[in-house]
């Protein structure tokens, strides 16, 4: 590599955060090189570094952090020498940044055109407004609008997490800069949406000649778009190189893990989800149960727009969900999927239909039976970083359903909550912890200990793993696998992601829309989908 090929040098990078408990050293001597007009991707589980190195680089970390050592030189210019009010020149004009979170990142008070006529306008002062609106349409329709017009005048929360995610696509590279990093930017979104705002990257990138780096702990995902990869491993970049060589033959131990965490990267090529689920099990479906656990019929539910029309949620949904067995609902953001989940649980009543959980019409119950049946059934959430009160300790917050339902002594609570620690895998000297003191995974294992502090016979499933790195998926699904043998649970799954389907369902059923538009066996659907939109799914 000679350095013309290099548009951006990492030399020696050290960075520090100060914490109540001392200081973390988040990077440790980082050097690295990204090639010019190139895609590369920086993989590695959570706390590996890779944010960190991403905001370091464009001077974005927080009060707390500390570059105490190393250089970051930027198309010959180091960054570090620069001061705040030069490096804003680069931030945005030279370097462009896609971040995580679209509704944190866009002013939810100003229109869509406002927002993104500002950003153009830093960079082309000398165009009139007509020539900026012209340019600007032109950028939204390579990232996938086919209405700039509409899209202009609407504002943020009128449209749809993929919709908002190409328009930060849009301002990151509105200034043309020579070097975009995206942060993460669909681990928020469905296969489909996230597939669409890769290919918006993509178009963008090609029609502008920029270089990309791509943040993400999803391996596919690095696989299908990146030309080389760094794998970091606790703030150190352990292995580096073109991405198709590296992911055939890893030569570091912490890549050959994550690999092997990976089921859809094989041999340094993604697997499609037939190809993954023909290679792990056998196409050949149970019996049916004698009984089910969970019985729909004929949901339906409507929600009030704010043009005073309503749009259809649930719509003519039927489900059978035999008792030991897990039921998948998969789909889009906006399918139905959460919807219906919450009216399995009582937190939505349907307009239409019937919900039998184990015999009883959850909807046509008393409240103080409603409550009774509720021990019954439990839910595990998508986030664990959300679904933990941080100021209780882990005890408590297992222990929680046992002192709302008034059962055991102070001492037959201490013993369940240690016998639930054990159930999930956690030492019994966690009890003592917060939320805060754990990694995402352990915080969902704490969640599903809670989930199953009332001894339930259902757990409705929300997103579980969507939130966490692959090995910390594998490790989640793993235990969700061992518990369910070990208690005789029934699991209703909700998800976008069909490689936890694989791992976990028996059958599946495809919303989109509000209505049920596939449903069987598992192996049935994924091998051979009747309908466009499951074949559409298991493309993307």
């Amino acid at each position: 590599m000679t350095r013309d090929d290099t548009l951006l040098r990492i030399d020696g990078l050290e960075v520090a955060y100060r914490t109540e408990r001392g200081v973390d050293h988040a990077l440790r001597g980082v050097s690295a090189h990204i090639r010019r007009g190139r895609v590369t991707a920086i993989i590695g589980e959570s706390g590996s570094g890779k944010s960190t190195l991403a905001h370091t680089i464009v001077r974005l970390l927080p009060e707390t952090a500390q570059v105490s050592a190393g250089s970051v030189e930027f198309e010959g210019e180091d960054l570090a020498a620069l001061s705040d009010r030069e490096l804003r020149s680069v931030r945005g004009r030279r370097i462009g940044f896609v971040p995580q979170d679209p509704i944190a990142s866009l002013n939810p008070t100003a229109t869509v055109g406002a927002q993104l006529r500002e950003s153009y306008t830093l960079a082309r002062s000398l165009k009139t407004p007509a020539e900026i609106d012209e340019e600007i349409a032109s950028d939204l329709e390579a990232v996938g609008f086919p209405d700039p017009a509409d899209v202009l005048r609407r504002y943020p929360h009128e449209l749809s997490g993929g919709q908002r995610q190409r328009l930060l696509v849009s301002i990151a590279f509105s200034q043309r800069p020579s070097l975009v990093i995206a942060d993460e930017s669909t681990s928020a979104l469905d296969v489909l949406v996230g597939k669409e705002v890769l290919a918006s990257i993509h178009r963008i990138r090609e029609r502008h000649d920029t270089t990309v780096v791509i943040i993400t702990h999803d391996l596919a995902l690095a696989a299908g778009n990146a030309d080389d990869v760094l794998v970091m491993e606790k703030g150190v970049i352990v292995e580096a190189g073109e991405i198709a060589s590296v992911f055939a033959a890893p030569g570091h131990r912490y890549t050959r893990e994550l690999l092997a965490s990976s089921a859809r990267v094989d041999g340094g090529r993604t697997r499609s989800i037939p190809q993954l689920y023909a290679a792990h099990r056998a196409p050949v479906e149970a019996p049916p149960a004698a009984e089910n656990a969970l019985e729909i019929r004929g949901l339906a539910k409507r929600f009030a727009r704010g043009d005073g029309r309503s749009v259809a949620a649930v719509d003519d949904v039927s489900i059978d969900v035999a008792v030991g067995s897990t039921f998948a609902l998969v789909g889009e953001s906006g399918s139905g999927k959460t919807t219906t989940s919450r009216i399995i649980l009582g937190l939505e009543r349907p307009d239409k239909g019937r919900v039998s959980v184990f015999g009883h019409d959850v909807h046509g119950l008393s409240r103080g039976a409603l409550r009774d049946l509720r021990r019954e059934m439990q839910p595990v959430y998508q986030s664990p970083f959300e679904s933990l009160d941080p100021s209780m300790s882990l005890a408590s917050i297992i222990a929680e359903p046992l002192h709302a339902y008034r059962i055991g002594t102070r001492r037959e609570r201490a013993a369940r909550v240690e016998e639930l620690l054990d159930l999930v895998r956690l030492p019994s000297s966690y009890a003592k912890r917060r939320p805060a003191e754990l990694s995402g995974g352990q915080r969902q294992r704490v969640a599903i200990a809670r989930a199953l502090a009332l001894r339930p016979k259902l757990l409705v499933l929300d997103e579980p793993v969507s939130a966490l790195d692959a090995t910390i998926q594998t490790q989640v699904l793993d235990l969700l696998r061992e518990v369910q043998g070990e208690l005789s649970l029934t699991y209703f799954l909700v998800t976008h992601d069909l490689s936890v389907v694989v791992d976990l369902a028996q059958s599946v059923g495809v919303m989109q829309r509000g209505r049920l538009v596939e449903y069987g066996p598992a192996g049935r659907v994924i091998l051979s989908p009747q309908h466009d939109y499951t074949r559409a799914l298991l493309a993307a």
